[in-house]
């Protein structure tokens, strides 16, 4: 399917036969096509054949070029293509063996399901791969998924045969009567005025009422109600963007304190961090934020302009830090 997306470092779009001489690169490197199904190419115009040959609006596979921003070279190709048997999207990526390990295969891979989850149902990542094949099973536990099986594979032409190891994620799906879920929706419909940035587990919005100038929430991507819901990799990564959120807030409001609560499995609620910034003298009395009786009082809705002061603090953070 026709993209085109960009991501920090990327940008994802289709690929054309006037690619075949930088598709050539590691469509016949040896090192790039050693766990790879297709045979090892020779010249330049067997790439442009296939190339010729893709389908760019199948609706049910995203095979896109990856380009490096900085310096607009096209490095590789990837993405996911639909499997209905399995109810799956299953992932395969190709890159120059000289731009392995920057992690541009998981940015590239994580933008393509952030789009495909805008327009139909994800409920699910496949990938098969050798099992001597360490990297690609490093790309796939940073992705979040686990083993399910022993499995193999053979090359088009016959010429080897790989054991290998069957990997999958399910997601967790959204809630119709999820508040969170509803709020996530906006945001991915460019409709939420309260979303601040984007981390790799989540979402940072403004609280709707700033009785405590600053007050921000974290929001886990998934529907998960409970830490144990989400994979190992999956929960260090939220918990590492946790404390990315954290110390954004306390650069960009100075408080001399910060409240931090996880809401989840209380009332099987969507988790989501609560970060109130306290400065002394904000409350008559010492406690968490919500001793505060005034917490959610009108009063204290931002306008629009104070809105947007409070995200451009939270913004210039952010991109500092990251």
């Amino acid at each position: 399917m026709k993209v085109y997306i960009e991501t920090k470092r990327l940008i994802l779009r289709p690929l054309t036969p006037e690619d075949a001489e930088a598709a050539f690169r590691w469509c016949s490197d040896p090192d790039v096509n050693t766990y790879l199904y297709y045979p090892l190419y020779h010249q330049v115009e067997d790439v442009r054949t296939w190339l010729e040959s893709r389908n760019p609006d199948d609706p049910d596979v995203y095979d896109e070029g990856i380009v490096l921003k900085e310096t607009g070279e096209l490095i590789g190709s990837g993405g996911l293509s639909f499997h209905p048997e399995r109810n799956a999207w299953e992932i395969g990526y190709n890159l120059r063996a000289d731009q392995w390990g920057h992690g541009y295969t998981v940015e590239m891979l994580n933008a393509l399901m952030d789009h495909i989850r805008k327009i139909r149902p994800l409920e699910a990542i496949d990938g098969i791969f050798a099992s001597e094949n360490y990297k690609s099973q490093r790309v796939m536990e940073k992705l979040g998924m686990i083993y399910v099986a022993e499995t193999k594979f053979s090359k088009l032409d016959g010429s080897r045969t790989f054991h290998a190891l069957y990997y999958r994620r399910n997601f967790l799906q959204p809630s119709k009567r999820c508040s969170i879920c509803a709020q996530i929706h906006r945001i991915r419909r460019k409709d939420n005025p309260y979303f601040v940035w984007e981390l790799e587990t989540g979402y940072v919005v403004l609280g709707d009422h700033q009785r405590f100038e600053g007050y921000t929430v974290f929001i886990c991507k998934e529907h998960a109600t409970k830490m144990n819901q989400l994979s190992a990799y999956a929960r260090m990564a939220f918990l590492k963007d946790m404390t990315i959120t954290a110390e954004v807030v306390q650069r960009a409001f100075h408080p001399d304190d910060l409240d931090c609560e996880l809401i989840s499995a209380e009332k099987s609620r969507h988790m989501h961090w609560h970060l109130f910034p306290k400065h002394n003298g904000d409350t008559p009395r010492s406690g968490p934020a919500w001793l505060a009786e005034d917490l959610n009082d009108d009063r204290y809705i931002p306008t629009p302009q104070k809105l947007e002061e409070l995200k451009q603090a939270l913004i210039t953070q952010f991109k500092q830090i990251r």
